[in-house]
């Protein structure tokens, strides 16, 4: 018991900040997310009940405090990342949304339960490290190597129009680039963009070759260039936003800051002048939607699991004629809410939810936090957490086969293995 309590006095940063953005969060719904958003095809309603909110307060200060118990600073991270990101979105909107299932929240608690466990699971598995500081130059004839095919073919199609983000050219280049279709090069993009170049980035601010930064800018934004896609850029900018400090507990507190900032910022802009783009984009899209359209498939789903059959893991026995050959979060924005062209984004979990009910939750939260225990396991440097935090925020908009394969994450677990095993353990 005096460990309990010693451990939980030495992560009170932890457990105060996050219950301060759990704060934010209820502020900025009631105040400027409802008030804006609710009569959007997701209508964000407003009713106060009393007893859900003291409910979810009283769990909520309780699940925060029980992370403090976490021993391994890196899982003690990622576990208050998950917090804030999953669970204290999906906790907010039940409190004060009318008709939405407990189960969002409870599924986002057996997600930190195992990731929870993972702190007590220290696996030693023998694997094959090369250096990444003794072996740099190999790493970046790589990436240039896997880099040359996207100029090959694309260099002739490229508009830097692009950089100013206009909406309508926007458009009209990731409606080029879908009809181009080299599907290679489709899944060369996110090894590339999301692992390969942010970890250049990264390498080169700390060994202080910036002709790899530049180089790595460059790739990063022509990648971006070559299909408009904003989460392209993401590795890149999270790489550089994580980079500073030098111990796990450090990112925590860039993390909060960056997350306090933006809920004070779009509140402040939205509530007071009127500006509500801040407040769609980050708030809304980031913490609200997420959790909204879980929802929506733990109603359609609830009796009618896909026992995976919507996905390569499940090999498509289960029959799911009933989607006239959709991919499933098409099927659900276009036949389900009936918005023609929208893709209903959801994560990891909820997948789990959707192929096999709660015991779908369970397998998808172990294989999730296994994967955090194997890189935990690894001993890399917190200098790398910005390309690792970007696949924390893919857990709640990606499939678990998306997340795989098509974002690159199996990709990023083996170059982890080979380049950064132990590099936790070399001098910054």
């Amino acid at each position: 018991m005096n460990f309990i309590i010693k451990q939980i006095q030495n992560n009170r940063l932890f457990i105060i900040v996050s219950i301060i953005i759990f704060t934010l969060l209820n502020i900025s719904y009631v105040f400027d997310v409802s008030p804006k958003f609710y009569d959007t095809y997701l209508p964000f309603l407003l009713e106060f009940n009393t007893t859900k909110i003291i409910s979810i307060i009283a769990l909520t200060i309780l699940i925060t405090i029980i992370g403090g118990i976490i021993n391994s600073n890196f899982i003690k991270l990622i576990w208050f990342t998950v917090l804030i990101m999953q669970y204290y979105s999906s906790a907010v909107l039940y409190t004060y949304c009318p008709n939405i299932s407990f189960g969002i929240v409870l599924q986002n608690i057996i997600l930190l339960l195992f990731i929870f466990l993972g702190d007590f699971i220290n696996p030693k598995i023998p694997t094959i490290n090369i250096s990444l500081s003794n072996n740099y130059k190999y790493f970046l004839i790589l990436a240039i190597v896997l880099f040359i095919p996207f100029i090959y073919y694309y260099w002739q199609y490229i508009s830097i129009d692009n950089l100013l983000l206009n909406k309508l050219k926007i458009h009209e280049t990731r409606a080029l680039f879908r009809q181009l279709n080299i599907p290679i090069l489709g899944y060369l993009s996110s090894p590339l963009s999301r692992v390969i170049f942010p970890i250049l980035i990264i390498y080169s601010i700390k060994s202080k070759k910036y002709y790899i930064f530049i180089i790595s800018i460059i790739a990063i934004t022509y990648l971006f260039l070559c299909s408009a896609t904003k989460s392209v850029l993401i590795g890149g900018v999270l790489a550089v936003f994580f980079y500073y400090g030098n111990e796990w507990k450090d990112k925590f507190r860039l993390f909060a800051i960056l997350i306090i900032s933006l809920l004070l910022i779009s509140f402040t802009a939205s509530y007071f002048f009127h500006f509500k783009d801040i407040t769609d984009a980050f708030v809304r899209r980031v913490f609200f939607v997420p959790p909204y359209l879980d929802n929506v498939y733990h109603q359609y789903f609830s009796s009618n699991f896909t026992y995976w059959g919507h996905s390569p893991f499940g090999l498509h026995i289960h029959n799911i004629d009933y989607m006239n050959g959709k991919n499933i979060t098409m099927f659900m924005g276009e036949d389900v809410l009936k918005f023609k062209g929208l893709n209903a984004n959801i994560g990891v979990i909820t997948e789990g939810y959707l192929s096999f009910g709660y015991i779908g939750v369970i397998i998808h939260a172990i294989a999730f936090s296994l994967i955090f225990v194997y890189i935990k396991s690894l001993n890399i440097s917190p200098l790398y957490f910005g390309v690792i935090f970007a696949y924390i925020f893919y857990l709640n908009s990606s499939l678990f086969s998306t997340l795989l394969l098509t974002h690159a994450l199996v990709f990023l677990l083996i170059v982890l293995t080979i380049f950064l095993k132990d590099s936790y353990d070399e001098k910054n």
